[in-house]
C-alpha cells in the first residue's frame, strides 16, 4: 500500500494547550458557513435550536464497548456539498493517562484518550481553520474536558469545557469578552466534539436505541440526542466500498445518518445530512502510530 499524501507517517496533530499535554492550532468561526458548523454538531457535528425529544427507554440499557482502536489512529475525511469538496477534516486518537480521584475513591492513574480533530478549507481564497481536543476516559468514554479554537478572517472563539459529576463548566472567549456558565448534566452526557467517536462503541445491532445528552460549548447548552441502529449499507469511500451499519441520530428534530464499518474497529466511513445536502466521506486511514503504511 502506498503512503498517503495527506497523512503519511502519523504525527501528532496540533491541539489546544489548555487540554492536558497538548498544544492547539487555529480554528473556525460561525461566519465560515453552515457546513462546518453543522459538521461540528454532527461529527459533531447538527442544528443548535433546542427542541423537545419524545421519551424512549432503552430495553435493556445499552452498554458501550470501546472497539479495538489504537494509539495514533488517523482518519482523513472530505466534507462535500453539492458534489464539491469544501473542507478537509483530520481526526486522530492518542492514548495517554492521568492521575484522577473519582468521588469516594483514592487517587489513581486512569488511561485516557485524546481525540484531536482539525478542519481546514481546501480553497486558498478562504481563511478558515477549526481545531478541537476532547480528553476522555479510555474505559467508559466519560468526558473529562474539551477545548476548541475557531478562527476566520473576522472572528475568533476559544472554548473550554471542564466535566465533573453532574455538571460541566463552560468557558467561551471572544472579542466580546469572556462568558462562563455551569450547566447540570445527566449521568450519560458527552461533549459535542466526541459524538461520532462515541458511537463507534455502540452495539451495531439493528433496532438498538440509545439516548443521551450532548454539551455544545459554543451555545452553552445541553441538548437531548436519540440514536437508533438501522440496517446494513455498502458505503463508497476513497478507500473503496466498505460494509457498514447505518446509524440514525436525531437532535432538535433534525436527523443525520452515520455509517460505521461492521468490522473492528468500526471506522466511521462517512455521514450525511439530507437537509443541508452535506456529506462526510473517508479518504485516508492509518490504524496506528506504528503502522508503516497508510491505507488510502
Amino acid at each position: 500500500m502506498g503512503k498517503s499524501e495527506g497523512v503519511s507517517q502519523t504525527s501528532e496533530l496540533p491541539t489546544p494547550a489548555h487540554v492536558g499535554r497538548c498544544g492547539l492550532g487555529p480554528g473556525v468561526g460561525p461566519s465560515a458557513g453552515n457546513i462546518v458548523r453543522w459538521l461540528r454538531t454532527a461529527f459533531s457535528f447538527f442544528g443548535l435550536l433546542l427542541a423537545a425529544c419524545p421519551a424512549e427507554h432503552e430495553t435493556p440499557p445499552v452498554v458501550l464497548k470501546p472497539p479495538e482502536w489504537q494509539d495514533g489512529e488517523t482518519s482523513v475525511y472530505d466534507i462535500i456539498r453539492n458534489d464539491s469538496v469544501l473542507y478537509r477534516l483530520t481526526s486522530q486518537v492518542r492514548f495517554d493517562e492521568e492521575l484522577l480521584q473519582p468521588a469516594g475513591s483514592s487517587r489513581s492513574v486512569v488511561p485516557t484518550i485524546r481525540l484531536i480533530t482539525v478542519v481546514e478549507t481546501v480553497s486558498a481564497d478562504e481563511y478558515f481553520a477549526d481545531s478541537a481536543v476532547v480528553v476522555m476516559r479510555r474505559d467508559n468514554l466519560e468526558p473529562l474536558r474539551s477545548a476548541r479554537v475557531l478562527e476566520t478572517a473576522i472572528a475568533v472563539f476559544d472554548l473550554e469545557a471542564e466535566y465533573a459529576p453532574g455538571r460541566v463548566t463552560v468557558t467561551k472567549r471572544s472579542i466580546d469578552g469572556t462568558q462562563m456558565q455551569v450547566l447540570p448534566i445527566p449521568a450519560r452526557a458527552y461533549d459535542n466534539e466526541m459524538i461520532s467517536f462515541v458511537l463507534r462503541a455502540l452495539p451495531l445491532v439493528p433496532a438498538t436505541t440509545l439516548s443521551f445528552a450532548t454539551v455544545v460549548p459554543m451555545d452553552m447548552r445541553v441538548l437531548p440526542v436519540k440514536v437508533k441502529v438501522l440496517g446494513t449499507k455498502v458505503v463508497t469511500t476513497g478507500l473503496g466500498d466498505i460494509m457498514c451499519r447505518e446509524v440514525s441520530l436525531r437532535m432538535l428534530r433534525r436527523q443525520t445518518r452515520f455509517w460505521y464499518e461492521l468490522a473492528e474497529p468500526h471506522r466511521l466511513a462517512g455521514l450525511a445530512n439530507p437537509e443541508s445536502k452535506t456529506e462526510l466521506r473517508l479518504v485516508s486511514y492509518q490504524a496506528s502510530s506504528t503502522a508503516t503504511d497508510t491505507v488510502r
